[in-house]
Protein backbone atom coordinates (compact mmCIF):
# COMPACT_ATOMS: atom_id res chain seq x y z
CA UNK A 1 0.00 0.00 0.00
CA UNK A 2 0.94 3.43 -0.56
CA UNK A 3 0.64 6.38 1.61
CA UNK A 4 -2.72 7.37 0.70
CA UNK A 5 -4.23 4.06 2.12
CA UNK A 6 -1.51 3.79 5.17
CA UNK A 7 -1.95 7.61 5.99
CA UNK A 8 -4.53 9.13 5.42
CA UNK A 9 -7.47 6.26 4.76
CA UNK A 10 -5.66 4.95 8.08
CA UNK A 11 -6.12 8.44 9.81
CA UNK A 12 -9.94 8.84 8.84
CA UNK A 13 -10.97 5.33 10.29
CA UNK A 14 -8.64 6.05 13.34
CA UNK A 15 -10.75 9.48 13.66
CA UNK A 16 -14.44 8.49 12.56
CA UNK A 17 -13.85 5.26 14.91
CA UNK A 18 -13.67 7.96 18.04
CA UNK A 19 -9.62 7.02 18.92
CA UNK A 20 -8.05 9.87 20.90
CA UNK A 21 -4.58 10.00 18.79
CA UNK A 22 -5.59 9.85 15.21
CA UNK A 23 -2.68 11.56 14.03
CA UNK A 24 -0.62 9.75 15.86
CA UNK A 25 -2.06 6.11 14.89
CA UNK A 26 -1.65 7.24 10.88
CA UNK A 27 1.90 8.52 10.81
CA UNK A 28 3.06 5.35 12.81
CA UNK A 29 1.55 3.51 10.01
CA UNK A 30 3.13 5.57 7.16
CA UNK A 31 6.21 5.82 9.38
CA UNK A 32 6.96 1.75 9.26
CA UNK A 33 7.97 2.83 5.45
CA UNK A 34 10.16 5.47 6.01
CA UNK A 35 12.17 4.20 8.93
CA UNK A 36 14.60 3.38 6.98
CA UNK A 37 18.84 3.95 6.42
CA UNK A 38 17.55 6.75 3.43
CA UNK A 39 16.42 8.85 7.06
CA UNK A 40 20.03 9.05 7.89
CA UNK A 41 22.12 11.73 6.42
CA UNK A 42 25.44 13.09 8.46
CA UNK A 43 27.20 16.33 7.02
CA UNK A 44 25.34 16.07 3.51
CA UNK A 45 26.18 12.23 3.23
CA UNK A 46 23.82 9.29 3.41
CA UNK A 47 25.00 7.54 6.09
CA UNK A 48 23.64 3.69 7.11
CA UNK A 49 20.90 3.32 9.49
CA UNK A 50 22.44 3.40 12.82
CA UNK A 51 23.18 0.33 15.15
CA UNK A 52 23.26 2.23 18.27
CA UNK A 53 22.73 5.61 19.61
CA UNK A 54 24.88 7.30 22.72
CA UNK A 55 22.89 7.66 25.20
CA UNK A 56 24.00 9.28 28.88
CA UNK A 57 24.93 5.59 30.27
CA UNK A 58 25.28 3.49 27.20
CA UNK A 59 23.21 3.32 24.34
CA UNK A 60 19.91 3.12 22.78
CA UNK A 61 19.06 0.39 19.87
CA UNK A 62 16.51 1.61 17.31
CA UNK A 63 14.53 -1.33 14.85
CA UNK A 64 14.47 -0.46 11.46
CA UNK A 65 11.42 -1.34 9.98
CA UNK A 66 11.76 -1.20 6.62
CA UNK A 67 14.82 -0.85 4.31
CA UNK A 68 16.15 0.57 0.71
CA UNK A 69 18.15 -1.44 -1.88
CA UNK A 70 21.31 -2.96 -1.87
CA UNK A 71 20.27 -3.62 1.64
CA UNK A 72 17.59 -5.70 0.50
CA UNK A 73 19.76 -8.15 -0.49
CA UNK A 74 20.98 -9.25 3.31
CA UNK A 75 18.74 -12.05 4.35
CA UNK A 76 18.81 -10.37 8.13
CA UNK A 77 16.77 -7.81 6.46
CA UNK A 78 14.49 -9.76 4.75
CA UNK A 79 13.76 -12.11 7.60
CA UNK A 80 13.82 -9.33 10.21
CA UNK A 81 12.68 -6.32 8.54
CA UNK A 82 10.48 -7.24 5.23
CA UNK A 83 8.51 -10.05 6.79
CA UNK A 84 7.68 -8.97 10.09
CA UNK A 85 6.23 -5.65 8.82
CA UNK A 86 5.53 -5.84 5.46
CA UNK A 87 5.55 -9.78 4.35
CA UNK A 88 3.58 -11.40 7.38
CA UNK A 89 4.01 -14.91 7.20
CA UNK A 90 0.31 -16.45 6.87
CA UNK A 91 -1.85 -19.39 6.99
CA UNK A 92 0.17 -21.77 4.14
CA UNK A 93 -2.74 -22.20 2.74
CA UNK A 94 -2.02 -20.67 -0.96
CA UNK A 95 -0.95 -22.97 -3.40
CA UNK A 96 1.33 -22.11 -6.57
CA UNK A 97 2.62 -24.43 -9.13
CA UNK A 98 1.93 -27.26 -6.75
CA UNK A 99 3.63 -26.10 -3.49
CA UNK A 100 3.02 -24.16 -0.44
CA UNK A 101 5.04 -21.70 1.39
CA UNK A 102 4.26 -21.08 5.57
CA UNK A 103 6.01 -17.77 5.35
CA UNK A 104 3.98 -16.35 2.21
CA UNK A 105 1.58 -13.81 3.39
CA UNK A 106 -2.32 -14.26 3.21
CA UNK A 107 -4.82 -11.18 3.77
CA UNK A 108 -6.46 -11.31 7.15
CA UNK A 109 -4.08 -14.05 8.51
CA UNK A 110 -4.61 -15.68 11.83
CA UNK A 111 -1.72 -13.70 12.83
CA UNK A 112 -2.36 -10.83 11.54
CA UNK A 113 -5.68 -10.52 13.51
CA UNK A 114 -3.59 -11.26 16.42
CA UNK A 115 -1.30 -8.54 16.16
CA UNK A 116 -3.74 -6.07 14.99
CA UNK A 117 -6.17 -7.21 18.24
CA UNK A 118 -2.87 -6.97 20.54
CA UNK A 119 -2.46 -3.60 19.61
CA UNK A 120 -5.48 -2.19 19.62
CA UNK A 121 -6.45 -4.09 23.40
CA UNK A 122 -3.04 -2.21 24.62
CA UNK A 123 -4.68 1.33 23.73
CA UNK A 124 -1.28 2.57 22.15
CA UNK A 125 -1.38 4.58 18.99
CA UNK A 126 2.02 3.78 17.86
CA UNK A 127 1.54 0.24 17.97
CA UNK A 128 -1.66 0.50 16.41
CA UNK A 129 -0.30 1.99 13.36
CA UNK A 130 2.69 -0.43 13.41
CA UNK A 131 -0.24 -3.35 13.41
CA UNK A 132 -2.33 -1.60 10.83
CA UNK A 133 0.39 -0.97 8.23
CA UNK A 134 1.27 -4.63 9.13
CA UNK A 135 -2.40 -5.96 9.09
CA UNK A 136 -3.44 -3.59 5.70
CA UNK A 137 0.03 -5.35 3.71
CA UNK A 138 -1.32 -8.71 4.00
CA UNK A 139 -3.73 -7.86 1.35
CA UNK A 140 -1.44 -5.94 -0.95
CA UNK A 141 1.49 -8.53 -0.91
CA UNK A 142 -0.64 -11.33 -0.39
CA UNK A 143 0.84 -14.41 -2.02
CA UNK A 144 4.54 -13.21 -1.55
CA UNK A 145 7.64 -13.51 1.03
CA UNK A 146 10.05 -11.14 2.01
CA UNK A 147 13.03 -13.80 1.47
CA UNK A 148 14.85 -13.93 -1.91
CA UNK A 149 13.12 -17.27 -3.10
CA UNK A 150 12.03 -18.47 -6.30
CA UNK A 151 8.41 -18.05 -4.78
CA UNK A 152 8.82 -14.69 -5.65
CA UNK A 153 9.35 -14.91 -9.39
CA UNK A 154 6.24 -13.20 -11.07
CA UNK A 155 7.64 -13.73 -14.49
CA UNK A 156 8.47 -16.39 -16.47
CA UNK A 157 12.27 -16.04 -17.80
CA UNK A 158 10.80 -15.44 -21.06
CA UNK A 159 8.65 -12.87 -20.20
CA UNK A 160 10.97 -9.60 -19.50
CA UNK A 161 14.11 -8.31 -17.83
CA UNK A 162 11.99 -7.71 -15.26
CA UNK A 163 12.77 -11.61 -14.61
CA UNK A 164 16.25 -10.82 -13.27
CA UNK A 165 15.05 -8.57 -10.34
CA UNK A 166 15.91 -10.74 -7.29
CA UNK A 167 12.89 -12.25 -6.07
CA UNK A 168 12.17 -10.29 -2.87
CA UNK A 169 9.45 -9.88 -2.04
CA UNK A 170 7.32 -8.36 -4.96
CA UNK A 171 10.30 -6.85 -6.63
CA UNK A 172 9.84 -8.51 -10.15
CA UNK A 173 5.87 -7.02 -9.89
CA UNK A 174 7.46 -3.44 -9.15
CA UNK A 175 5.53 -1.24 -7.47
CA UNK A 176 2.00 -2.24 -8.81
CA UNK A 177 0.77 -4.58 -6.22
CA UNK A 178 0.97 -1.30 -4.01
CA UNK A 179 -0.85 0.86 -5.98
CA UNK A 180 -4.87 0.85 -5.02
CA UNK A 181 -5.78 1.64 -8.52
CA UNK A 182 -3.93 -0.51 -10.77
CA UNK A 183 -4.49 -4.06 -12.28
CA UNK A 184 -1.44 -6.36 -12.27
CA UNK A 185 -0.59 -9.57 -13.83
CA UNK A 186 0.36 -12.06 -11.34
CA UNK A 187 1.78 -14.92 -13.65
CA UNK A 188 3.03 -17.56 -11.00
CA UNK A 189 -1.13 -18.13 -10.92
CA UNK A 190 -2.23 -16.73 -14.80
CA UNK A 191 -4.55 -14.28 -12.90
CA UNK A 192 -5.38 -10.44 -13.06
CA UNK A 193 -5.35 -9.08 -10.13
CA UNK A 194 -7.59 -6.10 -9.19
CA UNK A 195 -5.81 -3.90 -6.33
CA UNK A 196 -8.90 -1.69 -5.66
CA UNK A 197 -10.75 -5.06 -4.63
CA UNK A 198 -7.88 -6.03 -2.22
CA UNK A 199 -7.74 -2.49 -0.64
CA UNK A 200 -11.55 -2.34 -0.10
CA UNK A 201 -11.25 -6.18 1.79
CA UNK A 202 -8.63 -4.31 3.75
CA UNK A 203 -10.59 -1.16 4.48
CA UNK A 204 -13.88 -2.80 5.69
CA UNK A 205 -11.50 -5.56 7.92
CA UNK A 206 -9.23 -2.75 9.40
CA UNK A 207 -12.82 -0.49 9.76
CA UNK A 208 -14.84 -3.23 11.59
CA UNK A 209 -11.80 -4.49 13.76
CA UNK A 210 -11.39 -0.47 15.09
CA UNK A 211 -15.02 0.20 15.84
CA UNK A 212 -15.25 -2.77 17.38
CA UNK A 213 -12.58 -2.09 20.15
CA UNK A 214 -13.54 1.09 20.19
CA UNK A 215 -17.49 1.00 20.44
CA UNK A 216 -18.27 4.24 19.02
CA UNK A 217 -18.70 5.83 15.54
CA UNK A 218 -20.65 4.75 12.68
CA UNK A 219 -21.61 1.18 11.43
CA UNK A 220 -19.51 0.12 8.96
CA UNK A 221 -22.67 -0.26 6.75
CA UNK A 222 -23.03 3.07 6.96
CA UNK A 223 -19.60 3.57 5.88
CA UNK A 224 -19.40 0.76 3.41
CA UNK A 225 -20.73 3.21 -0.02
CA UNK A 226 -18.08 6.01 1.24
CA UNK A 227 -15.41 3.97 1.13
CA UNK A 228 -15.50 2.11 -1.58
CA UNK A 229 -16.29 5.41 -3.85
CA UNK A 230 -12.46 6.64 -2.05
CA UNK A 231 -11.56 3.00 -3.28
CA UNK A 232 -12.50 3.13 -6.80
CA UNK A 233 -11.43 6.64 -7.24
CA UNK A 234 -8.93 6.54 -10.02
CA UNK A 235 -5.85 9.08 -9.00
CA UNK A 236 -3.86 9.19 -5.83
CA UNK A 237 -4.19 13.67 -5.13
CA UNK A 238 -8.10 12.58 -6.21
CA UNK A 239 -8.25 9.70 -3.48
CA UNK A 240 -6.78 11.74 -0.49
CA UNK A 241 -9.51 14.41 -1.64
CA UNK A 242 -12.13 12.13 -1.49
CA UNK A 243 -10.54 10.76 2.25
CA UNK A 244 -11.18 15.01 3.67
CA UNK A 245 -14.30 15.31 1.78
CA UNK A 246 -15.51 12.19 3.84
CA UNK A 247 -14.28 13.78 6.65
CA UNK A 248 -15.65 17.07 6.51
CA UNK A 249 -19.27 15.60 5.77
CA UNK A 250 -18.69 13.51 9.69
CA UNK A 251 -17.84 16.85 11.41
CA UNK A 252 -14.45 15.32 11.71
CA UNK A 253 -11.04 17.45 11.71
CA UNK A 254 -9.14 17.60 8.77
CA UNK A 255 -5.67 15.62 8.19
CA UNK A 256 -3.00 16.88 9.66
CA UNK A 257 0.28 17.48 6.96
CA UNK A 258 2.36 14.53 7.05
CA UNK A 259 6.28 14.49 6.74
CA UNK A 260 8.67 12.13 7.06
CA UNK A 261 11.25 13.91 8.44
CA UNK A 262 9.28 15.08 11.81
CA UNK A 263 9.64 12.75 14.38
CA UNK A 264 13.10 11.68 13.63
CA UNK A 265 14.18 15.47 13.49
CA UNK A 266 12.71 15.84 17.30
CA UNK A 267 14.39 13.04 18.37
CA UNK A 268 17.87 13.33 16.84
CA UNK A 269 20.88 15.52 15.57
CA UNK A 270 22.55 14.43 12.92
CA UNK A 271 25.87 16.40 12.59
CA UNK A 272 29.58 16.01 13.27
CA UNK A 273 29.90 12.65 11.76
CA UNK A 274 27.62 10.91 13.92
CA UNK A 275 23.97 10.34 15.28
CA UNK A 276 23.27 12.03 18.89
CA UNK A 277 20.23 11.91 20.96
CA UNK A 278 18.40 15.40 21.51
CA UNK A 279 17.62 16.50 25.10
CA UNK A 280 14.07 15.33 24.98
CA UNK A 281 14.70 12.00 23.09
CA UNK A 282 12.96 9.70 25.35
CA UNK A 283 9.36 12.25 24.91
CA UNK A 284 9.63 11.74 21.13
CA UNK A 285 7.34 10.33 19.17
CA UNK A 286 10.20 8.75 17.69
CA UNK A 287 11.54 6.58 20.72
CA UNK A 288 7.72 5.94 21.20
CA UNK A 289 7.61 4.51 17.99
CA UNK A 290 10.69 2.61 18.08
CA UNK A 291 9.82 0.75 21.47
CA UNK A 292 6.29 -0.42 19.54
CA UNK A 293 8.11 -1.26 17.03
CA UNK A 294 10.02 -3.87 19.10
CA UNK A 295 6.57 -4.99 21.10
CA UNK A 296 4.82 -6.13 17.35
CA UNK A 297 8.38 -7.43 16.42
CA UNK A 298 8.44 -9.83 19.56
CA UNK A 299 4.99 -10.76 19.23
CA UNK A 300 5.41 -11.65 15.22
CA UNK A 301 8.67 -13.63 16.09
CA UNK A 302 6.89 -15.58 18.92
CA UNK A 303 4.16 -16.58 16.64
CA UNK A 304 6.30 -17.44 13.26
CA UNK A 305 8.82 -20.12 14.39
CA UNK A 306 9.35 -20.60 10.72
CA UNK A 307 11.71 -16.95 10.63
Amino acid sequence: MEKDFHYYITYSIAKLTGYDKPDIIAYASQFVDDNNEGQFEIDGKKASFPEKIEATAGYYYPIMTQSLSPKSLDPFVQRYVYNPFHFLPGDNNVEIKGKKNPVSTTPNSKNARVLLKEALKSKNPYRIGIALHTFADTWSHQNFTGLREEWNAVYPWYKSFKSIVPNIGHAEAGHSPDVISEEWMDYRIDKKVNNKERAFEAVAEIYKAMRKESGTGPEWTDMKAHYRNIIDTVGYDKRIENVAGLLKNNNASQIPKYSEDDWIDAALSKEKEKVTMTKDFFNTDWYHFHQAAKVNFAIVIDAIKEL
